[in-house]
């Protein structure tokens, strides 16, 4: 199995090496990962500017772009030139639950690669103090197996581990997306020059733990699993008149 490894954290982050170690035991694996931090940059890419490729080692390169650019150019670029059985995007450091899926480069990659029509899976940790990575990664890889196993032909997973040990997750659960509110506070700050800057979404983040919703799955200790879908049409919509 040929596995492309992305993230927005940046190709040398800590979450995506223990992951590429862990994921080499069963497959063949190439990292395409963005050469610095890309986060919350969602599903955009570069149209308006060149990307730049650089080999950092064995299968493993760093682009000048967004996350979605890296899914873009592994799969359809002559310098790597591998056919890819599927897509993982991740360790993420920190959750994708609710509405972080909108915004998210980690799920934006992962979106990307299902686009292409590659089966692909976001991975993130939910907790930014002390991620307990490695558990995360051997979690998953055994979690991947089985999902390999059940030959499931079509799929785009968004997937969130609490920051727990293995030994302390209370098992696995399928969700549904819930609902995470960004602050609407802007901060109006000055910098030294006596000019004003802004900061989007300053107060604390709010969250709806509704049952069946990743994020109540991530409260309760659970792993939470929520297959995604790219068709954005509410069939629900009532037909008026205009």
């Amino acid at each position: 199995m040929e596995i492309l490894l992305t993230n927005d954290d940046g190709f040398n982050a800590k979450g995506i090496k223990i992951l590429y170690e862990d994921l080499k035991k069963i497959a063949n694996v190439t990292i395409v990962a963005p050469e610095w931090n890309q986060s919350t940059t969602s599903h955009s890419i570069s149209l308006n500017k060149p990307l730049r490729c650089k080999k950092q080692g064995k299968n493993i390169y760093s682009v000048v772009g967004v996350p979605a650019d890296c899914v873009n150019f592994a799969i359809n670029s002559k310098l790597i030139e591998t056919n890819f059985d599927l897509v993982i995007s991740g360790i993420n450091d920190g959750a994708n639950i609710g509405d972080d899926i909108n915004y998210s480069g980690t799920v934006g990659a992962a979106r990307e690669g299902y686009l292409h029509g590659i089966n692909s899976i976001a991975i993130s940790i939910g907790n930014k103090k002390n991620p307990k990575f490695q558990d995360c990664s051997k979690f998953f890889v055994n979690m991947l197996k089985k999902i390999i196993e059940s030959n499931k032909k079509k799929f785009f997973l968004n997937i969130n581990y609490p920051n727990r040990r293995v030994e302390d997750i209370e098992g696995i659960k399928f969700t549904k997306q819930g609902a995470r509110a960004y602050g609407h506070e802007i901060i109006t700050k000055t910098d030294p020059r006596g000019e004003e800057y802004f900061w989007i979404g300053g107060n604390d983040l709010s969250y709806k733990a509704e049952d069946g919703t990743d994020i109540a799955a991530l409260r309760e200790g659970y792993v939470s699993v929520t297959p995604l879908i790219t068709n954005y049409t509410d069939n629900n919509f009532k037909k008026i008149e205009i």
